[in-house]
């Protein structure tokens, strides 16, 4: 039952702010390449569809939060057993896709579970995912490497792992494993669109067109074609957009100091809104503004909007102390096509 709750949630919330399915892209959690074991279902077209009377926004119910608390509570009572850490870890993990709220909760029992059981592979995928979706990097590649030796195999992982390297200002690092995992399996995917994007990043546009066609010719489905073409016109600079659809803006950034950098991949790196990014504008050393499209801000009820903007904020906050930027900092959050501020980020 709460297996079912937990999922409906999260499958709402993927509906209502991701029509599409999402393409694979780094730091996008949404669209990770494999099944991930502790982890939130991917928002693709993996996704069950919702019944078209199903409530537009849904929380996580009475009920369930009622069976996690119980489940916590019973696993403080036997401090050794490794299966009931290990199953509140991955429930609580599974909660904090839909409530950010119970992601201290999640790291606590992931952190007990793999005092009690260190090499248990779906606990170090969890962990590893829930780091990864909290852009906590460097944490996010020792858990990884710890799986990946226990599960060699596992392509979604290594192309996590990649993901990681890259958002932690290692690109060639990154294209490094995106290889490995295509010399395995030439037919991944997602290791083919994070070539491509990290190839884009280092400015060789011409590799990065090569991957995305690549890509392109894999692709079954006709949504996520459609995807893939507006990110080969985006590299582009605008051109060759699927019929029928306005090309969209290039995706460019402005970016020309280390904390613009950190925030503008912590930013395309989240799971909501980083597949809605269209471009960022850098107005001063720590002011911005970064374009959405299609990006339902006005739908999030007002407690989920608190709790994004909050999150948003936390990243500015590390961002300016990894940095060394003092003072004042903030980036706004505009709709792409009537340029309308939705939000103020602030520090």
């Amino acid at each position: 039952m709460l297996g079912g709750l937990i999922v409906a949630g999260l499958a709402i919330w993927v509906v209502i702010l991701s029509p599409s399915p999402p393409i694979p892209r780094p730091g996008d959690t949404a669209a990770k390449g494999a099944s991930r074991p502790g982890g939130g279902a991917p928002a693709s077209a993996g996704t069950p569809a919702l019944p078209a009377d199903h409530p537009e926004v849904m929380e996580i119910p009475a009920e369930a939060k009622a069976f996690i608390t119980e489940l916590e509570a019973k696993a403080k009572e036997r401090p050794e057993d490794a299966e009931a850490w290990r199953r509140l870890a991955l429930v609580t993990a599974r909660a904090a896709q839909i409530d950010p709220a119970y992601q201290d909760r999640a790291l606590a029992a992931f952190a007990h579970a793999l005092e009690i059981a260190p090499k248990d592979p779906d606990v170090l995928r969890g962990a590893a995912n829930l780091r990864y979706d909290r852009n906590e990097h460097r944490e996010a590649i020792g858990l990884f490497e710890r799986y990946l030796a226990l599960r060699p195999d596992d392509a979604g992982a290594r192309t996590d792992l990649g993901t990681m390297y890259f958002h932690a200002g290692d690109p060639d690092r990154a294209i490094a494993v995106y290889r490995e995992v295509l010399a395995k399996d030439p037919s991944f995917l997602q290791a083919h669109y994070n070539l491509a994007i990290t190839y884009h990043r280092k400015g060789d546009e011409k590799a990065a067109l090569a991957s995305l066609e690549t890509a392109r010719g894999l692709a079954k489905e006709d949504t996520v074609r459609a995807q893939i073409d507006q990110a080969i016109a985006s590299v582009k600079g605008g051109t060759g957009a699927p019929a029928g659809q306005p090309a969209p803006p290039p995706a460019a950034s402005t970016a020309e100091t280390p904390f613009q950098r950190q925030v503008e991949d912590a930013f395309r790196g989240h799971p909501i809104m980083g597949p809605k990014i269209v471009r960022f504008e850098w107005t001063s050393p720590a002011a911005g503004r970064v374009m959405l499209q299609n990006f339902p801000m006005a739908a999030m009820p007002p407690e989920v909007r608190e709790k994004f903007t909050t999150r948003l904020a936390e990243t500015l906050r590390n961002a300016a102390a990894a940095n060394g930027v003092s003072g004042p900092a903030h980036v706004e959050l505009a709709d792409a096509s009537s340029g309308t501020v939705m939000a103020t980020v602030t520090r």
